[in-house]
């Protein structure tokens, strides 16, 4: 609409004539006269209709779209020092009539909904500023890590979601009918991101990924989005961590910048990161949980949920002032086929997770680079070779020492914002049970 303005310009257009559109998120009848609430993407507006306008909108329910035109007036307020506009409506015009009553509520400032309704009725739900507000923040860190990734000169390449062969080894995976051959939907954008060290050396994109795990968990999705990087020449693994706190730290503060409506309305404080994110061996991490939070788990192989929310909202928090903390030094049995094993010790591999404000947001670490030493993992993993043949390749071929990362967009914007199920923090979510809307 060529005429059209945002409702957050309003206060600018002061004692104008101007045309607004969006859709009616409320309605009060004051018999002679009445009061409808129009929303657009960037907020709500306060609309005056006379009786004439009122009987245009009889029978109508909320989600109706208009288009509306009028002067813009500075609106009664109780609080002299609080300044609002208000539009006084010349014409109203109806471009999309909705007959039907809505199935959840929306006008209120919180949904009240449980989650399985919330993810039912998508449809109208998402257009609840509380929920609109959590992916303008999601789009903020994809456009921050583009940002920051940008500057350092690496190339956005861009990925297949369907592959001849599962990429992570011990996840499960989805099988595709692809023209009678079998396909899987790919687990992990890895092979792709190394394979493109011997193009660009350093690459970054946004993946898809997919695990057939039959989990029904608050952390879990069999659909989710991946922020990845891989970089070559690299001398060590800090190297790697030094990259991707860099994203995160960048990715905040755009966060931070285009964000600040959104983290008001959702009451959302961005966790701290202190100087340096920590950066501790997974050894050290399950004695710190022991001696510090009182629960051993020091004969684990791994860190369990508890002990990431403890590690990175606890111990992190109160001895480096931030909610990210680096976790090295995994056995092998916990790291994919392409994961190096350390030289010096072969019971540990060069690699790392980060705990992000709750959970696990990220694997990383050192790559493979050899042949013989990549076929030998294949075989040890139990994995058939015949099935790498391509990715073999490029070890055949060279490819220079390299690692990388993964983070977890939704599994970071459900930290980030402090949300309780992952589901909440993906637009469309699959699951285990859930493959609609």
């Amino acid at each position: 609409m060529k005429n059209r303005i945002l409702i957050k310009d309003l206060p600018s257009k002061l004692g104008e004539t101007v045309t607004i559109a969006g859709w009616l998120n409320a309605l009060r009848d004051m018999s002679k006269f009445g009061f409808a609430i129009i929303r657009d993407r960037s907020g709500l507006a306060q609309t005056v209709l006379n009786a004439e306008q009122l009987e245009q909108l009889k029978g109508l329910q909320v989600e109706t779209v208009l288009s509306v035109t009028g002067k813009i007036v500075e609106k009664k307020s109780k609080d002299p020092s609080i300044k609002e506009v208000e539009m006084q409506v010349e014409t109203l015009e109806v471009l999309s009539p909705v007959v039907d009553v809505v199935p959840v509520e929306i006008g209120k400032p919180v949904l009240d909904a449980n989650l399985d309704t919330l993810l039912d009725n998508r449809v109208i739900t998402l257009r609840h500023p509380k929920q609109r507000a959590i992916f303008r923040v999601q789009a903020a860190l994809v456009h921050g890590y583009r940002s920051f990734m940008e500057k350092q000169g690496f190339t956005e390449i861009f990925f297949p979601v369907l592959a001849g062969a599962a990429s992570e080894g011990g996840a499960e995976f989805f099988k595709v009918d692809y023209y009678g051959r079998e396909a899987t939907l790919t687990q992990s954008a890895q092979l792709y991101k190394q394979i493109t060290m011997g193009v660009y050396e350093g690459v970054y994109g946004v993946s898809y990924s997919f695990r057939a795990e039959k989990f029904a968990t608050s952390r879990h999705l069999t659909e989710f989005n991946q922020l990845e990087f891989e970089m070559g020449f690299v001398s060590d693994m800090s190297e790697v961590m030094d990259v991707e706190e860099g994203a995160i730290r960048e990715m905040l503060a755009t966060v931070e910048k285009e964000c600040a409506t959104e983290l008001a309305l959702l009451d959302v404080k961005l966790p701290p990161l202190g100087d340096r994110f920590p950066r501790i061996t997974l050894k050290q991490a399950l004695e710190a949980y022991r001696d510090e939070g009182g629960v051993d788990e020091t004969s684990e192989p791994d860190l369990s949920p508890a002990a990431e929310r403890w590690l990175s909202t606890v111990w992190s928090v109160q001895h480096h002032n931030s909610g990210f903390v680096f976790v090295t030094d995994w056995p092998p049995a916990k790291r994919p086929f392409y994961a190096k094993v350390d030289p010096a010790n072969p019971e540990n591999t060069l690699t790392f997770d980060v705990i992000g404000f709750g959970s696990e947001i990220t694997s990383g670490g050192m790559r493979i680079n050899r042949y013989d030493e990549q076929m030998a993992r294949i075989v040890d993993k139990g994995l058939n070779v015949a099935d790498f043949e391509d990715y073999l390749m490029m070890h055949k071929y060279g490819i220079p020492p390299e690692g990388g990362f993964a983070i977890g967009l939704q599994r970071l914007t459900q930290n980030v914002l402090g949300l309780a199920n992952v589901k909440e923090a993906t637009i469309f979510p699959r699951d285990v049970q859930r493959l609609r809307p």
